[in-house]
């Protein structure tokens, strides 16, 4: 799936992430995502979350500078977990590093850019890609 989004202005908790309007007939399954975005030329390496607003949070995982007022291209890549719900800012914090450490490992195992994502995915994480999902949904919220 592959969208097109204006960066807008998030609330923020202190972790950069481009927040990007999308309109009600976009659909997408709320969760977070391996993605790619695509800026000035250059592809990054990202995180999509969708579920949160009727936005999509992107956290590109390197990259430094302003987006705001820019459009960017994403493409999802596949669902890495459902959303969790956190009473602790510090949990979900937490959660997100664990995620960006999963995208990393994802991105540089993958062998071959022929490799469809989802086999690329289930490699990456030994075959585990749902039971981590599934286990950080349990975990101490």
């Amino acid at each position: 799936m592959k969208l097109l989004g204006r960066v807008i202005k998030g609330e923020g908790l202190g972790i950069k992430t481009a927040n990007l309007k999308v309109n009600d007939s976009f659909s997408l399954e709320n969760g977070v995502y391996l993605a790619k975005v695509f800026y000035q030329g250059k592809e990054y390496q990202a995180l999509a979350i969708m579920g949160v607003r009727q936005d999509i949070e992107v956290y590109l995982l390197d990259f430094e500078g302003d987006l705001y007022g820019q459009i960017l291209a994403v493409e999802i890549i596949e669902k890495m977990r459902d959303l969790i719900k956190f009473k602790k800012r510090e949990n979900l914090l937490k959660q997100i590093k664990e995620d960006v450490e999963q995208a990393k490992k994802y991105f540089n195992t993958r062998t071959s850019a022929d490799d469809p994502p989802s086999l690329s995915l289930r490699s990456s994480f030994g075959g585990r890609a749902r039971t981590l999902a599934d286990k950080s949904q349990t975990a101490n919220k």
